[in-house]
């Protein structure tokens, strides 16, 4: 067991090297040790309704993301959903991005979304709530985010830590 002195320094030479070291701003799965956003967020506009269900988390000394994602679109068009993997997870000032593996999952047209990749943009700062809706396609990038056209919560919501 170190000795109190020697216990006090190396708490000070820990504080030294954290402070003097430089961050980005957004941090990705591999740095946030600990990250989780979990919820279910209702979107009523007009006559379409989204519903977007995420459970996904970086556990501490992980260097990827795990959980669940799940997204249905009822429009006069006809019904979307599809369900998948989350496998990157980034919060950066109250803004989520998380991207995945579609498991399974079909447009309102007919058309299969089996193995391809999402991604998602999430507004869980201040205090209107909103998401984007989904990026589909093949070689989406990790944590890209969703399409530029959001969406506000109108019902329910998300929980980040």
């Amino acid at each position: 067991m170190p000795r109190p002195s020697h216990a006090a320094g190396l708490v000070l030479a820990a504080i030294v090297l954290t402070a003097g070291s430089k961050r980005p701003e957004t941090l990705y799965a591999h740095a946030q040790a600990g990250a989780q956003i979990t919820g279910a967020a209702i979107s009523k506009v007009g006559r379409d309704t989204r519903k977007l269900t995420v459970s996904a988390q970086t556990p501490a000394g992980s260097s990827s993301a795990s959980g669940e994602v799940q997204f249905i679109h009822n429009s006069p068009a006809g019904l979307s959903r599809f369900r998948g993997s989350v496998n990157c997870l980034s919060i950066s000032s109250g803004t989520v991005q998380i991207s995945g593996s579609i498991a399974k999952g079909e447009t309102a047209t007919g058309g299969l979304l089996d193995g391809k990749s999402y991604a998602f943009t999430i507004n869980t700062s201040g205090g209107a709530q909103s998401f984007s809706l989904p990026s589909v396609g093949d070689g989406i990038g990790a944590c890209s985010g969703g399409r530029g056209e959001m969406v506000p919560v109108t019902e329910d919501g998300f929980k980040v830590n």
